[in-house]
C-alpha cells in the first residue's frame, strides 16, 4: 500500500474518545463544505469520459496502436490520469458519505441498531438505482457496487478506528492477489477476441441486446467487487471521514499535499506500463500483460486518494473567492446522483449506435469531447437548481427512499 494511502489511515490517531468520528458543526445548504462537493463535481466529469470510451470501443485495455494520433493521445491521457482512477475517487468520496451520516445520526442520538437499519436501506437503495441504470443505459455502472459495498462493510462504521484499518489492511492483501487474477482473465479473454477487443454495450433493438442486459445483472458489482480493490478504497474513505479531512482541509493541508502529490505521482507511474500497451510499444503476453494492467488498476488506489486531495486543496483557494464555474460545479456534486445518472444518460443518447450513433464514427478523441460537452450541459442545469433551491430529484427520491417512515428531524 502506497504512503499516500497509510498518510490517510493513519492521520488523526485514534483515543478512546475517537471511536465514532465527531459530530459535524450543523450547517445550512449554504454554509456547506466546498470540498466533498468540488471534488464530486468534477469526477462527474471523469467519470462520464471513461463511459464515453467504451461506447467507441476504446475502453481500459484496448489496442488503439492503429488509430490516428488524435485517438492515441486521448488513450494515453486516459491510461495514465483517467481509467481506475476517476472510479477509486468516487469510492473514497462515497465511503467518507456514509462515515459523515453515521456521524450525523450518532449526535442526534440514534442507536446503533437504527444506524445499521439506514446502512442497509442505503445500500439496497444503491442496489436497485444502480440495476435500472444498468438494465436501461450501462451495464458497467457503478451504483450496485457501491450498494454490495455499503452492505458487506457499513458496519465497519460502528466499530474503532482501529478496526477500520484492519480492515483495510485485510482487503488490501486480498486485492493483490484478485486483482492481478482479474485482470490476466479479462487479457486472455481480450487476445482470444482479437485485436481491438474491448467491452461492448448491448443495444436496444435484438432480444440478445435485452438477455445480455438482464443476465449481466447480478454479475457486474461482484466483478467489480473482485477484480477492483471496491471493498478497500470504500473503508479508505470511511476513515477519512472519521478524520474529517475534506470537512477542514486547512487543519490537513500537510498531509492531504503529501498524499496528491504522492498518491497522483504512484498514479501516473503505475499506468504508464498499461499505456504503452494500449500504444503498440509493449506487446507482453497475457499473464505479463495482466499484471502490467493489474498494476494500473492497484496504483488506482493511490490516484483516486491523490485526486481527492487534490480537489480538496483546490477548494481551499476557490473558499476565498468562489466564481460562476465553481458554484455550478459544486452545485453538480450537492446533487451527484442525479448527475451521474443524466451524464450516463446523455452520453448513451449520443453515442450507443441504436440511438444518435455517434460512436460509430467516432474515435478516443471524440469520446472524451463528448463527454465534456455533456457535463457542461449538466453544468448549466445544475446552476438553475441551485439558484432556485431545488435538489437533485434522484438524489430527493434516495433520501426519500432511506429514510421512509422517519420523521424530518430524525433525518
Amino acid at each position: 500500500m502506497s504512503g499516500a494511502v497509510r498518510g490517510i489511515l493513519a492521520s488523526d490517531p485514534e483515543t478512546p474518545e475517537e471511536t465514532q468520528m465527531s459530530t459535524p458543526d450543523t450547517r445550512t445548504r449554504r454554509e456547506r463544505v466546498l470540498a466533498p462537493d468540488l471534488a464530486r463535481g468534477f469526477m462527474l466529469l471523469l467519470i462520464a469520459m471513461a463511459y464515453a470510451g467504451v461506447y467507441v470501443g476504446v475502453g481500459f485495455g484496448t489496442d488503439v496502436s492503429g488509430e490516428g494520433f488524435l485517438d492515441r493521445t486521448a488513450s494515453a491521457v486516459t491510461h495514465l490520469l483517467l481509467d481506475n482512477r476517476a472510479f477509486p475517487m468516487f469510492a473514497i468520496l462515497f465511503g467518507y458519505g456514509m462515515a459523515w451520516m453515521v456521524s450525523r445520526q450518532t449526535g442526534r442520538g440514534t442507536d446503533d441498531r437504527e444506524i445499521r437499519r439506514l446502512l442497509r436501506r442505503r445500500g439496497w437503495c444503491l442496489l436497485l438505482f444502480g440495476f435500472v441504470h444498468a438494465l436501461f443505459v450501462f451495464p458497467g455502472e457503478i451504483l450496485t457496487s457501491y450498494g454490495l459495498a455499503a452492505l458487506v462493510t457499513g458496519w465497519l462504521l460502528l466499530r474503532s478506528n482501529r478496526a477500520i484499518v484492519r480492515a483495510a489492511v485485510v482487503f488490501a492483501v486480498f486485492y493483490v492477489v484478485t486483482v492481478p487474477l482479474g485482470m490476466i482473465g479479462m487479457q486472455a479473454a481480450m487476445q482470444m477476441e482479437g485485436a481491438g477487443a474491448s467491452f461492448a454495450v448491448p443495444g436496444y433493438l435484438t432480444a440478445q441486446d435485452w438477455v445480455e442486459r438482464f443476465v449481466g445483472l447480478p454479475f457486474g458489482p461482484v466483478f467489480l467487487a473482485v477484480t477492483y480493490p471496491l471493498f478497500l478504497l470504500v473503508v479508505i474513505g470511511f476513515r477519512a471521514g472519521r478524520a474529517r479531512i475534506f470537512d477542514d482541509p486547512q487543519a490537513h493541508r500537510r498531509l492531504l499535499v503529501r498524499v496528491a502529490v504522492v498518491g497522483i505521482a504512484v498514479s501516473v507511474a503505475g499506468a504508464l506500463p498499461s499505456a504503452l500497451m494500449a500504444l503498440g510499444a509493449m506487446e507482453p503476453g497475457v499473464v505479463e500483460g495482466g499484471l502490467l494492467l493489474g498494476l494500473q488498476v492497484l496504483t488506482g488506489v493511490a490516484g483516486g486518494a491523490g485526486y481527492a486531495a487534490a480537489f480538496t486543496l483546490l477548494a481551499i483557494v476557490l473558499e476565498r473567492r468562489k466564481g460562476p464555474l465553481t458554484r455550478a460545479v459544486a452545485a453538480m456534486g450537492q446533487r451527484s446522483l442525479t448527475f451521474y445518472i443524466l451524464n450516463s444518460v446523455l452520453v448513451a443518447v449520443v453515442l450507443q449506435p441504436d440511438l444518435v450513433g455517434l460512436g460509430t464514427t467516432l474515435g478516443g478523441f471524440g469520446a472524451l469531447v463528448t463527454a465534456v460537452l455533456v457535463w457542461g450541459v449538466s453544468l448549466a442545469l445544475a446552476t438553475w437548481l441551485d439558484r432556485t433551491g431545488r435538489p437533485g430529484p434522484l438524489d430527493a427520491l434516495m433520501r426519500r427512499c432511506v429514510y421512509a417512515g422517519r420523521t424530518r428531524a430524525g433525518r
